[in-house]
């Protein structure tokens, strides 16, 4: 009866020991993430029929503290510095490839916001940078890229 007893109860132990399958995806981190674009100021952009890898995006890479990324059809790249303070961040101005495309006026604007950025935060799985004037509304929102 005692075995049987401590067989269930350890049974009942190391049922508790599974994996929780419910514990949410870690957290979107700011550097060393692909982060598409999905909005321009106030344009919303909508997800092209390719692939993610072909969609605007940003890239800040930790370790080089260099961005890289495609806007609507030219690839940028430049630099990126952290502040001291929580949630500040700014570029450089970006050099890009000069290819003429339907999207270039939005590219434009993309290209010009990223150096205006004084902060940014990230709520879930989305980026949004914002510009010096303290406005709530985001210059630039990205998603992260799975």
């Amino acid at each position: 009866m005692r075995l049987a007893i401590l067989t269930l109860f350890t049974l009942g132990l190391l049922a508790g020991c599974q994996p929780d399958n419910d514990t949410p995806p870690p957290a979107a981190q700011l550097e060393d993430t692909r982060w598409l674009l999905v909005q321009v100021e106030e344009t919303p952009l909508t997800a092209a029929s390719s692939s993610d890898a072909n969609r605007a995006y940003l890239l800040l890479a930790s370790d080089t503290r260099k961005t890289e990324g495609l806007a609507s059809c030219n690839s940028f790249g430049g630099t990126y510095a952290l502040g001291s303070a929580s949630g500040t961040l700014t570029f450089s101005e970006q050099a890009s490839t000069k290819a003429a495309c339907p999207a270039q006026l939005l590219e434009m604007r993309y290209l010009s916001a990223l150096p205006r950025t004084s902060r940014y935060e990230i709520k879930g799985e989305q980026l949004r940078l914002f510009g010096p004037d303290n406005s709530l509304t985001p210059r630039l929102v990205f998603e992260r890229a799975h």
